[in-house]
Formats: structure tokens, sequence, C-alpha cells
């Protein structure tokens, strides 16, 4: 091998760097973190690129696959910084980026029915190494149903409805489970998507749609509202797409978010050593066991793990909003009450204090 010639190696003169090259479309199997399976196999189109200097002729195209045979195909947010090194360090490259598209498959249960069947999403991670800066965006891709409220308020039967996508890309702080953010965009559509439904289901998904109508801007806005509020989140972009069923066209939004953009929409109570009793952790502890359920059963019905759970009433972890608004329903309570309890404002409370800031501020003094 050492006497065969080099060429990717040899000196360039054009004087031209090239942004990315390297290898795009490559199918490969992988294995990503589940919250309810702890790890789900599945298959990945791969693109792996590199920034390549004006003096290098080419890259080395075959050490892109044997990085990914080395790590045999685990993809987390973990471990994908280290893959990034490993190309920087093979390649001798200053820039490198990987990107990763999948379907993501949940086990979701129908709203009468209860008939289970296996939804799929588009998820992707989109990873960049510049030096020793990493940027990660974690991508996931919802499909969801929506009502025209326009076509509710003028119409005398019915109202028009479609299907859309919305997709969610986000940097974040913390770890952010894929489920956690497809329960908060369902949560804000005017219907969730099912793979299977009975026809009770189905009359239940076309009420519950008829009673929430929303536009594209509505359903934009929301989404933004709720995904914010996952733990660390620190960046969002957020487009909606609605395959109209009445027009030729469709319809589509998009909102760029960052962290700083807005006052603060949510205030961090003290810690559990400063005051037990205010602690989210201890007091849905103390109403689960009020109630005389398991860690596991209530980790059931929130759509957690049972060791997530132990977390969230430990202090080391939050719930979801779609997460707090099951719980709520479970323990019969105003799930605004429960929201505030966590810690969470609702975006409604915020619009009514800036309505009326000198009233809030008397009331709360």
């Amino acid at each position: 091998m050492s006497n065969l010639p080099d060429c990717a190696a040899k000196v360039d003169t054009r004087a031209l760097d090239i942004d990315r090259v390297g290898i795009t479309r490559l199918s490969y199997p992988i294995k990503v973190l589940d919250r309810a399976q702890e790890w789900q196999h599945t298959v990945a189109q791969v693109a792996m690129t590199v920034s390549l200097p004006r003096q290098f002729k080419g890259t080395h195209m075959s050490r892109f696959v044997e990085i990914l045979n080395a790590v045999r195909g685990e993809m987390t947010i973990r471990n994908i910084p280290a893959i990034l090194a490993q190309m920087q360090r093979r390649l001798q490259a200053d820039e490198v980026h990987m990107d990763l598209s999948f379907p993501y498959f949940i086990a979701k249960r129908a709203p009468v029915s209860r008939a289970e069947s296996l939804m799929e999403y588009g998820c992707a991670f989109h990873a960049t190494k510049r030096h020793d800066e990493v940027d990660f965006i974690v991508e996931v891709a919802v499909p969801v149903k929506t009502l025209c409220p326009c076509s509710k308020s003028i119409s005398d039967r019915g109202a028009h409805n479609q299907r859309g996508t919305v997709i969610v890309q986000l940097r974040s702080k913390e770890f952010v489970w894929f489920e956690d953010i497809i329960e908060a965009v369902e949560g804000r559509a005017s219907s969730p998507l099912w793979a299977l439904l009975k026809r009770p289901d189905e009359k239940w998904v076309t009420e519950h749609a008829y009673d929430n109508p929303r536009f594209v801007e509505d359903l934009v806005r929301e989404v933004v509202l709720v995904t914010r509020e996952l733990p660390g989140v620190t960046w969002l972009h957020v487009s909606v797409e609605n395959e109209e069923s009445i027009h030729k066209h469709n319809a589509y939004a998009e909102i760029t978010w960052s962290a700083g953009q807005e006052g603060p929409t949510s205030f961090e109570p003290p810690e559990a050593d400063e005051d037990a009793s205010f602690s989210f952790g201890a007091w849905l502890k103390q109403q689960r066991q009020a109630r005389s359920l398991s860690q596991a059963e209530l980790a059931e019905h929130l759509g957690v793990s049972p060791s997530h759970l132990a977390r969230v009433e430990s202090g080391e972890k939050r719930l979801s909003v779609g997460a707090l608004e099951r719980l709520a329903e479970r323990l019969g309570m105003d799930p605004i009450n429960v929201k505030l309890r966590a810690g969470l404002v609702p975006a409604e409370l915020l619009q009514a204090v800036a309505r009326d800031p000198e009233g809030f501020r008397a009331w709360a003094d």
C-alpha cells in the first residue's frame, strides 16, 4: 500500500478553498436514544463533509466511512462531538460537518379505542465543529391536522381542514427527547395524527380539530411558545406548511427565535434545600403517594420513563409542557396551576400581565 500514489495529498495550484467536500446520501444503520425503549435502531441518510484548504488537491473519502464504522452506528448528542473531533484529526480539517436524517417511530395509542400503532417522524442531527467550537442542532418533522378558523366562522356546516407538517430545529444546553418535542407540537395543533384509527377515534379527531381551529400563523407561534420552554433551549427555527385542501397553494409560516429576544417566560423556583415545601419534585412525589400511585404507573400516564420521573421528583429534571398537562389531568387539577407549580408561566397569563402590568404588580405586592 505504501507504494501506491496518494493523489488526494498532492498540491493544488488553483488557489481556491473548498467550503465542503465529502460524502452524502450514505445509508447507514444507527441507533439513537429512545425514551421508552432506551435505544431505537433505524437507518440514516448520512452526509459527512470537511473544509478543504486551497493547497490540497482532495480529501480522503474512505476515512469518513472508517470513522462511522468505529462508533458502530451509535449517534447521540454525547458522542457526536467525539466523531467530529475524529474527522478533524484524520482529515486534517479545521471545519467539519455531519448531517444525519432518519425515521423515528413512536408507539401511540388511539384516543378512544386505545389501538396501538407505530407513528413515523422524520428526525435529523446537524452538527458542525469549527476549530474547538461545536454547534449541534436537533430537527424533528411532526405531521399534524389543522382546521381553518375562518372557514369555521363563515360556514353553516363544517370547516375545511388539512394535514400540515411542523418542522422544529433547536439548540439546547440540555438533553431534549424527540418525544418531548413531538408532544409539544401535537398539543398545539388542531389534532395529532395516528397511523391507526377506528371509527370512534375518527369521530374524536374530527370533533377535536373542530374545537381547536388553527391558522398556520397560530400554529407556528404556539409551537415556538411551547418548545422554547423545553429544558435548556437557546435557539429555535420553527416552520409550518399546510397542504391546503381547498386551495391550489400551500400555506406556510416560519419563526426563528433565540433566548434573550423576549422577556422571561418562566421562573426558577428556589432550590429544594432553601424551601422543600416549594420544590416541584417534592410536591409531585407527595401528590403521587397520596393517590397510591407508583412511579411506574404515573410515568406511563405522563409518557416518560420511571427513571426520568424519579429524577423529576429529585429535582434533577423537568417535565415537558405536554407531560405537565397530562399530570394535571391525572391529578384532577387546573393545568395552569400545575404549570405554575412547576415554574412555568403559561402564555395566556403573560398576555394578561402585559395588558395590565401595573395591576399585576399591585396585586403581587
